[in-house]
């Protein structure tokens, strides 16, 4: 198999971890991993079938290998997707589901490093990505809130928000709470 980072070099057989056999290319240490040898390795590590997918951090680190040119598979010859790991890991994983998963140099260590490293189906998956795009865009409208209003009065509404969730009756506290901001304001 040719290496899809660079088509002039051989992709070397390997072992990933413990059972896991992968391909590296020489030049440029990416690693392909092949969808079906991941699976069958992923069914024999404990905790199977219940993986912990994390997302959390959007403080990302960046690895200077993620190109944004399109990646070929070197095993079906098809463009591969551009998957964000997410997990404060500010690097995407090229997949094609039918044949594999393509790693950048550094970015299984990364995985490893994270305790990610078997869960590549799970970040390769459309809810994964779409639960990271969500959290972005969520972030993204703290954010605008925060310069708006400043850092202290979000925080400041948010833990109210938190208290006021909590209440049994909301729809008569968001009354009462209306006409004491019209009181203070000398609306009556």
């Amino acid at each position: 198999m040719q290496s899809p980072r660079d088509r002039q070099s051989t992709l070397v057989r390997t072992e990933l971890a413990d059972g896991l056999p992968a391909h590296v290319c020489p030049t440029s240490g990416g690693v392909w991993i092949d969808v079906a040898l991941y699976w069958d390795w992923f069914r024999k590590q404990p905790g199977f079938p219940k993986p912990s997918p994390s997302f959390e951090s959007l403080n990302p680190i960046e690895i200077e290998d993620d190109i944004d040119t399109p990646m070929i598979s070197p095993s079906s010859g098809r463009i591969m997707r551009k998957c964000k790991v997410g997990s404060g890991l500010g690097f995407r994983i090229d997949f094609d589901p039918a044949s594999g998963f393509w790693l950048d140099k550094g970015e299984y260590d990364s995985l490893l490093a994270h305790n990610l490293h078997d869960e590549l189906h799970l970040i390769c998956s459309p809810e994964y990505q779409l639960a990271l795009v969500r959290l972005r865009s969520k972030q993204s409208e703290q954010d605008r809130f925060a310069r708006a209003l400043g850092e202290d009065a979000c925080d400041r509404i948010a833990q109210f928000a938190g208290w006021f969730g909590g209440l049994r009756d909301r729809s008569i506290a968001m009354s009462y709470l209306m006409v004491c901001i019209e009181d203070r304001d000398g609306r009556t």
